[in-house]
């Protein structure tokens, strides 16, 4: 039986699962799990696309290690599962002590933007459409990258903007994931047009679309991601939680 979409629905609908969620829902990610799909004690879920970053629930550590170990490939690649904070340190603890390998955590953190946003318009940004498609795919992106399996999905249920300078996309911000209450907004600018607001811009654009559609922007970013969460502040995101990712760094002794 596919569980994806029960999955879906068991892990409910926070800024924390708005990605997972949205994925699992399209088609675009795998679950794995152990007790009762509806009140699981361990979930992973892992996109099609970051499989090697998977999304871990439960509150038990070596419930969810079984389900990490259950991934092909698991004891040869090195991986960085995503947590809760609570569950961090005993699986980071677990996963050395099984597999004698390093762990270092990194935290992950969540804001949501509950005012409106603030304008902040610039020359050569504007809101994209399907009329852009060739622009996204002249800078090498694909809609799988983008949270969904077409271009076309990505225009019907959600929003992108983009900075086109000289005719080409030089900053791209986009639904990175729709629930029923949330839009996650994933950014990026070309290393040469950095420092020039086109990110902050663009995630303007798209934040004012999340909220017209009666949905609250969520926006996460690593802990040391300072142009990340620089963009956040000056939207007037505010930080709402934190995950962790438990990256694993596997040596050639510590290979099985």
């Amino acid at each position: 039986m596919r569980v994806e979409r029960p999955v879906a629905d068991a892990l409910g609908d926070t800024p924390e699962t708005v990605i997972p969620v949205s994925l699992l829902r399209r088609g675009l990610a795998e679950a794995l799990v152990d007790g009762p799909v509806s009140h699981f004690d361990a979930a992973v879920v892992r996109s099609h696309v970051l499989p090697d970053e998977p999304w871990c629930y439960g509150r038990d550590a070596d419930a969810v290690l079984r389900l990490l170990q259950r991934i092909d490939g698991w004891f040869e690649r090195s991986m960085s599962p995503n947590v809760s904070r609570d569950l961090a340190d005993p699986l980071a603890a677990l996963i050395r002590e099984e597999e004698d390998v390093e762990v270092r955590l990194y935290e992950d953190i969540y804001h949501s933007l509950t005012k409106p946003v603030p304008p902040h318009a610039l020359p050569y940004v504007r809101l994209l459409s399907m009329r852009d498609v060739d622009l996204l795919l002249a800078s090498n992106w694909q809609p799988q990258e983008l949270g969904y399996a077409t271009f076309g999905e990505l225009f019907a249920d959600g929003a992108a903007a983009g900075a086109i300078v000289h005719g080409k996309l030089r900053a791209l911000a986009h639904t990175n994931a729709l629930s029923e209450r949330f839009g996650d907004i994933g950014a990026k600018t070309d290393k040469a047009y950095r420092g020039r607001g086109f990110a902050t811009a663009c995630a303007s654009i798209v934040a004012e679309e999340i909220q017209g559609a009666g949905r609250i922007p969520v926006w996460s970013a690593g802990e040391d991601n300072w142009a990340s969460l620089r963009v956040a502040e000056k939207l007037g995101f505010l930080e709402l939680s934190r995950r962790v990712y438990l990256n694993v760094l596997r040596t050639k002794h510590a290979l099985r």
